[in-house]
C-alpha cells in the first residue's frame, strides 16, 4: 500500500477542493445518501401523486438525472453518474451479504441492457406519446428496475447487474471514452505492490493498476473506492477523447450502442419531432406506413423504427465496404472505425439539453422541488424561445460532426493499409456521419420551403388529418397568401392544406385572402361586409382554383363539411358535380344558393315545434363548453382549466356559453336583456365580447394572467307583478404549468362587487395553493351567501349532480353553508378513470315580497385519490409477491439439489 505520492499537476486529487469532491470518503458517502434519498422520494411521490400535476418526479428523473446530469458529465468527467447511482451504492452492500454466485453465461450479455434502453424506453417514448410523462409510469418503472437490481445484486457477484442488465451500464461505459479525464495509477509505485489494495477494494473485480497499459478503464464507475484505499491511484485531466487516438480494446456491444443511440435520439427526434412538424409530414414514409396499417396514432413508433433501420443500414453498409476496401476483417473495422460515431449523439443531445434547460427545464426543476417540499416559488425561464443567443447551442451538433470526422481520421491511421485504400475506407466508414449531416440539411430545406404546421402541438405521430376527404398534401395545395401565415385561413386560422378541397380565395384592396371554406368567406362578405373581389373556389377534381360564380356546388353530401355541419364542395364541370352527388348525396346548386346555405350557419337556431319563448322563471347558467355538444358539461372551472398562453404575443381568451336545461335537455339560452360582468384576480372589471358562431351566441373575455376570474350574467324580468332577478355566476381558475401557478391569499381573496344584488362566494381553503389542486369526493366546500353585500341567512341552497342526485341546504346566520362532496362515481373496476369530472350545480334562492332572486353556480370535482391509489398499490404488491415467490422457489430448489451436487465430488 502506498501512503504518499507526488502527484502530477493534472491530477484532480492534487487540488484540495477537487480532491475533496472526488475522493473524500465522508463527502462521497453523504452525497450518495442524499442522491438515494432523492431517488426514492421521487418514486414515492410519483405513487402518491400519480397525475400530470406532479412535476417533481419528472423533474428528478427526466430533468436532472437524464438528460442534464448524464449528458453533461459523460462528455466531461465520464461515468461519475454511476459513481453516485443509488442502485450501485446500495448494490455494494447487498452483494456483500449475497450468494456471490457467478452470473450464467447467457445473462452475461451487454445487449440486454442496450435493448431495455432502446426498446423499453425510446421505443415506448415515440410509440405511446406521453407515456413516460406520467409520474405513475415513471415511478413504477424505476421501482421495477430497483427491485430487479437488488435481486441480481443478492444472487450474483462482481456487480453483474451494472455490467450487463442496467439499461445505462453499457451506454456509460461506451460514451465515457469521450471525456477529458482518466482514472489509472502511478505505475512506478505499483511495480513492487503485493497487497493490491486498489483491486481488493473494487466491488466490480477490476484492476486499476492495469488501466494505463490497456488504455481503458473497463467497467469502472468512478466510485473512487480504489482511490481511498491507495494513494497510487490518480484521476487526471487529459485531452478530450485522448484514449481514442491509441489502440484499445472495444467491445462490439459498445459500437452497437453508438449506432442504436444515434438512431434512437438524434435521428428519431429528427423524424418524429422535426420533419413531422412540417407541412408535408404525411408525405414521409413512416407516416405513410402508419396510415397503410391504419395505425396513425402510433406513427411516432414507425418514425423510430425507420430511424433505426436507416441508421443501422448506413452504419453497417459503410463499415462493411470499408472492410472490403481496406482488406481487413469486418469485425476489426467495425470496432476500430465504428467508434468514430461516438460524438454524434453526445453533442446533439448536449446542445438540445442545454437549450431546453434555459427555456423550460430550469423552471420545471425548481418548481418541481418546491412542489415536493411544500414551498412556494416564483420562477421565470432563463430564456425564451427565439432568443438569439440560444442559436449557439445548435452549433453543438456540428461540432460533434467535425469531431466524428477527426476521430475517424485518427482511427483509420491505426490500420495498416495504403493511403489510397485508407482514403476510400474513410469515405465509406463515414456513411453514417454523412447520413446524419444529410438529415439535418434536409430538415432545414423542408421547413424553409414548406414551412411548419400552422396548428398542432408537440406530437410524435403523423398527420392524423390525412384521412379527411378535404385534405391534400402541401405540395398539391395552391397557396396565394404570403408570409409565415400563408398556410392559415385568414378568418379562422385553420390549416389550409388540411381543408384544401373546400378552400376559397378573394382579394381585398388588391391583397389576396385565402379561406378554409365558404363559411369563412361568407363571414367576410356578408357579415363583415368586406368589399371582396375575384372570388374563387377549389375544384375538387383538379385541385385548381376556378371562378366561384361559375362553379357547381354540391351541398349537403355525406362528406364532412368544413366549419359547417352541411358540406359544400365545388366543381368546374357540371358532370363531375352530379357524379359526386350520386356517390355521396347532396344537391347541385350554384354559388349564390351555396352562400345562402352558408348564411344559415350564422342564424340563431330554432327550437323544435312551435316557436317557444323562455319562461321568465327559467334559471340559466354559464358554461365554458358548448352545452349542446355531444359531451355535455356545466363546465364550471372551479379548480382547473386555463392553459398556456400562445407563444405569440396574443392575450389568451376564454369562451363562454349561456345555457339552460329543460326536461333534461341542455340548450343555449336566448339572450335578450342580459348584462355581463367579468372581474379579474385584482377585482378589476373587464370587457366581454359577444360573437356568433354557427348560430350560437358565444362570449369571450381575456385572461392575461393566472388566478381566479369571476363572471356574472344578470337578467331581470317581471311576471304577474312579480320580479325575477336571475344571476348566473362562474368562477374560472386560469392557470398554467409555468411561473405563476402558486396561489396566495391575495389571489384567493373574496370578490367585493356591486353589480349583483345576490352572490355566492366559495371560501378557498389553505390547502388550495396552486393550479394543480383539485377537489375530490369526500372534501368539504364552504360557501358564503350574500345579499346586497350582507350575509344572507336561512336562504335555501340546492346542490344537483349530473346523475340527478339532489340535496337541499340552508345557510346559517352568517350566510355560510358547508357541502361535503359525495361519491357519485361507481364504474366497473376495469373502467376506472381518475380524471373523471363529477359535475355539480349549486342554486341559491332568496325571496322577499314580490321579488325572487335566483343564482346558479356550476363546478366540478374528481374521484378521491385513494380510489386509484389502491390500484397502483395492488399492482406493486402483486409484482413484489411474484418476484419474492419466484426467488423463494429458486432458493428451495437450490437447497434440494445441494446434497446431490456434493455427492458428485465424492470419490
Amino acid at each position: 500500500m502506498i501512503d504518499f505520492v507526488k502527484r502530477d499537476n493534472n491530477d484532480i486529487f492534487k487540488n484540495s477542493i477537487s480532491g475533496f469532491l472526488f475522493k473524500n470518503k465522508k463527502f462521497l458517502l453523504a452525497l450518495r445518501i442524499a442522491v438515494t434519498a432523492l431517488f426514492f422520494y421521487a418514486i414515492y411521490y410519483g405513487f402518491v401523486n400519480p397525475g400530470r400535476d406532479n412535476i417533481f418526479t419528472g423533474a428528478v428523473f427526466w430533468g436532472i438525472f437524464w438528460a442534464l446530469f448524464m449528458v453533461v458529465t459523460l462528455s466531461t468527467f465520464g461515468r461519475i453518474f454511476c459513481g453516485i447511482c443509488p442502485h450501485g451504492f446500495l448494490g455494494k452492500y447487498i452483494t456483500k451479504f449475497g450468494l456471490k454466485k457467478t452470473m450464467p453465461k447467457w445473462m452475461q450479455n451487454r445487449y440486454i441492457g442496450i435493448l431495455i434502453l432502446v426498446i423499453g424506453w425510446w421505443g415506448v417514448y415515440y410509440t405511446f406519446d406521453g407515456f413516460w410523462k406520467s409520474a405513475f409510469n415513471t415511478a413504477l418503472m424505476f421501482s421495477v428496475l430497483t427491485l430487479l437490481s437488488f435481486i441480481i445484486y443478492y444472487i450474483y457477484k462482481d456487480m453483474s447487474y451494472c455490467k450487463y442488465i442496467c439499461p445505462i451500464g453499457t451506454l456509460t461505459r461506451a460514451y465515457d471514452k469521450l471525456s477529458f479525464t482518466k482514472l489509472e495509477t502511478y505505475t512506478q509505485h505499483c511495480k513492487d505492490c503485493k497487497t493490491f489494495e486498489c483491486a481488493n477494494a473494487c466491488e466490480y473485480n477490476l484492476k486499476p493498476f492495469t488501466f494505463a497499459k490497456k488504455n481503458q478503464t473497463d467497467d469502472c464507475t468512478l466510485c473512487m473506492d480504489c482511490a481511498t484505499s491507495c494513494e497510487a491511484v490518480s484521476f487526471k485531466f487529459t485531452k478530450p477523447a485522448e484514449q481514442l487516438n491509441k489502440k484499445l480494446k472495444i467491445l462490439n456491444a459498445e459500437i452497437w450502442t453508438y449506432i442504436l443511440i444515434l438512431a434512437s435520439i438524434p435521428v428519431s427526434m429528427g423524424f418524429a419531432h422535426g420533419l413531422n412538424r412540417s407541412n408535408i409530414a404525411e408525405e414521409f414514409i413512416w407516416n405513410k406506413t402508419a396510415a397503410f396499417f391504419d395505425l396513425t396514432q402510433y406513427a411516432g413508433g414507425f418514425a423510430f423504427l425507420y430511424a433505426v433501420i436507416f441508421t443501422v443500414f448506413f452504419s453497417f453498409l459503410g463499415l462493411f465496404l470499408a472492410s472490403k476496401v481496406l482488406k481487413k476483417e469486418f469485425n476489426q473495422i467495425f470496432t476500430t472505425l465504428g467508434i468514430a460515431f461516438i460524438p454524434l449523439f453526445i453533442f446533439a443531445s448536449l446542445g438540445h439539453t442545454l437549450e431546453m434547460f434555459f427555456i423550460k427545464d430550469y423552471v420545471k426543476i425548481v418548481e418541481g422541488f418546491a412542489q415536493a417540499f411544500g414551498m412556494s416559488v416564483d420562477v421565470v425561464p432563463l430564456a425564451k424561445r427565439g432568443d438569439a443567443w440560444l442559436h449557439y447551442f445548435k452549433l453543438f451538433k456540428w461540432i460533434g460532426v467535425i469531431w466524428a470526422f477527426i476521430i475517424l481520421y485518427k482511427r483509420i491511421k491505426l490500420i495498416d493499409s495504403t493511403k489510397v485504400r485508407k482514403l476510400f475506407g474513410f469515405f465509406f466508414a463515414s456513411f453514417a456521419i454523412l447520413f446524419y449531416i444529410g438529415l439535418n440539411i434536409y430538415t432545414g430545406y423542408i421547413f424553409s420551403k414548406y414551412g411548419a404546421k400552422a396548428r398542432g402541438g408537440h406530437s410524435h405521430g403523423g398527420n392524423a388529418s390525412g384521412k379527411m376527404f378535404q385534405t391534400v398534401s402541401f405540395k398539391d395545395a395552391t397557396l396565394i397568401q404570403e408570409g409565415k401565415d400563408k398556410t392559415s385561413g385568414v378568418v379562422c386560422g385553420m390549416n389550409l392544406p388540411m381543408f384544401y378541397k373546400t378552400n376559397h380565395s378573394a382579394t381585398l384592396d388588391g391583397k389576396p385572402r385565402q379561406y378554409c371554406s365558404i363559411h369563412c368567406l361568407t363571414e367576410d362578405l356578408k357579415i363583415k361586409k368586406l368589399s371582396l373581389e375575384n372570388i374563387k373556389v377549389v375544384d375538387v377534381t383538379t385541385l385548381k382554383f376556378i371562378d366561384a360564380k361559375s362553379a357547381f356546388y354540391v351541398v349537403g353530401s355525406r362528406q364532412k363539411g368544413t366549419m359547417s355541419m352541411v358540406s359544400k364542395y365545388a366543381f368546374a364541370n357540371k358532370k363531375d358535380a352530379f357524379v359526386f352527388s350520386k356517390k355521396y348525396g347532396g344537391e347541385v346548386v350554384d354559388f349564390q344558393k351555396a352562400m345562402e346555405k352558408a348564411m344559415e350557419d350564422f342564424k340563431p337556431k330554432k327550437s323544435w315545434g312551435k316557436k317557444a319563448s323562455i319562461n321568465p322563471k327559467q334559471e340559466f347558467y354559464l358554461s365554458l363548453t358548448d352545452p349542446t355538444a355531444k359531451k355535455k358539461s356545466y363546465g364550471g372551472h372551479m379548480h382547473g382549466g386555463g392553459g398556456k398562453p400562445s407563444s405569440k404575443k396574443v392575450i389568451p381568451t376564454k369562451k363562454l356559453y349561456l345555457a339552460y336545461e329543460n326536461r333534461g335537455k341542455k340548450s343555449i339560452y336566448p339572450t335578450k336583456n342580459i348584462s355581463f360582468y367579468v372581474f379579474d384576480k385584482n377585482q378589476n372589471q373587464k370587457d366581454i365580447i359577444e360573437e356568433n358562431s354557427r348560430g350560437k351566441k358565444v362570449y369571450k373575455f381575456e385572461t392575461p394572467s393566472n388566478g381566479y376570474y369571476n363572471i356574472f350574467a344578470i337578467e331581470q324580468t317581471k311576471v304577474d307583478e312579480k320580479s325575477y332577478y336571475k344571476v348566473a355566476k362562474l368562477e374560472h381558475l386560469q392557470g398554467k404549468h409555468g411561473s405563476d401557478d402558486i396561489y396566495t391569499k391575495d389571489i384567493k381573496k373574496e370578490l367585493n362587487q356591486n353589480v349583483s344584488k345576490i352572490d355566492l362566494i366559495r371560501i378557498k381553503s389553505e390547502d388550495e395553493d396552486s393550479f394543480f389542486y383539485r377537489h375530490s369526493m369526500g372534501d368539504t366546500l364552504s360557501f358564503k351567501a350574500l345579499f346586497n353585500g350582507e350575509p344572507l341567512k336561512n336562504a335555501p341552497l340546492k346542490i344537483k349532480l349530473q346523475s340527478g342526485w339532489v340535496k337541499r341546504f340552508k345557510t346559517d346566520d352568517n350566510g355560510l353553508v358547508n357541502i361535503t362532496l359525495i361519491r357519485d362515481y361507481f364504474p366497473k373496476w376495469e373502467d376506472f378513470d381518475k380524471r373523471y369530472k363529477q359535475e355539480l350545480m349549486l342554486t341559491l334562492e332568496y325571496e322577499v315580497e314580490n321579488e325572487k332572486y335566483i343564482l346558479t353556480y356550476p363546478a366540478f370535482y374528481y374521484p378521491n385519490k385513494s380510489d386509484y391509489e389502491s390500484y397502483s398499490y395492488g399492482l406493486i404488491i402483486l409484482l413484489i409477491t411474484s418476484l419474492l415467490g419466484g426467488f423463494i422457489v429458486y432458493r428451495f430448489r437450490k437447497n434440494r439439489t445441494k446434497a446431490f451436487e456434493e455427492t458428485r465430488y465424492v470419490k
